[in-house]
């Protein structure tokens, strides 16, 4: 109940307040004309399936719209950290785009939609945004991709994990593994899923979702995201590849 209402303030301070560019800080819009033009910019290069490297066990290949970086990476975080949900048409069109690429890999028995399954957020979280962010955009990716796929919140945490940051992509793996499991599942089973998150960092947290799906008895899952993070290098753009199987 404290989560709804919390949705439910923020949404009609959404609607009372005015806004800036969440890109450059352009008064009165969400985000402004020219910072959609840096964001079409940002386009990956490779619109396949991409893991990162070094590639988590099991990893299935993840499809992404954006680099995060930039505009990009501020569009995502004035929505998900910075309370500002009136970016869930912009970042729910970016996620629906990788989720239509994704369902073109994946075949479902005829009449059942693709379950999109969106990454949990902690306890701790909600109590702190008060609402659910990947909930949100999922379902705004849903509206966009039609009835080929159904939300379902089929994920939960079910322990606390450390903070990720300044950890490894072993340590990300071990600090996650086992955090999350299907609340029913009788929801997931023998169904397609498709697993969704903001970004694709270390790919740790949709491992996890990855491999607590697949355990409750799903017959395929696949992940989607709106932005995979690009490499802290400057001799390789991102630090994803393309499947070479």
């Amino acid at each position: 109940m404290g989560s709804a209402i919390g949705g439910v303030l923020r949404a009609a301070v959404d609607l009372v307040l005015s806004r800036t560019c969440a890109g450059c800080g352009s008064p009165d819009v969400g985000l402004c004309p020219g910072c959609r033009l840096e964001l079409a910019d940002l386009a990956l290069d490779d619109l396949g399936p991409l893991a990162p490297r070094p590639v988590p066990p099991g990893w299935p290949g993840c499809h992404g719209t954006l680099r995060y970086d930039g505009v990009a990476s501020r569009l995502a975080t004035a929505f998900k950290d910075e309370g500002r949900r009136d970016l869930a048409a912009p970042m729910g069109a970016l996620l629906a785009d990788a989720v239509a690429r994704a369902l073109a890999t994946t075949s479902p028995p005829a009449g059942l939609p693709v379950l999109l399954v969106p990454v949990p957020s902690s306890r701790a979280a909600i109590r702190r945004r008060g609402d659910q962010p990947m909930l949100l955009l999922a379902r705004r990716a849903a509206r966009v991709v039609g009835p080929t796929v159904q939300v379902a919140t089929a994920l939960t945490t079910i322990r606390r994990t450390a903070d990720q940051a300044g950890l490894d992509q072993a340590s990300r793996r071990a600090n996650l593994h086992g955090a999350m499991r299907v609340t029913d599942p009788r929801r997931v089973r023998g169904r397609h899923v498709l697993v969704v998150d903001d970004v694709l960092t270390s790919g740790a947290t949709l491992a996890e979702a990855h491999r607590a799906v697949l355990a409750a008895g799903a017959a395929d899952v696949r992940l989607a995201v709106a932005m995979v993070t690009p490499r802290r290098s400057s001799a390789v753009h991102l630090s994803f590849r393309a499947r070479s199987d």
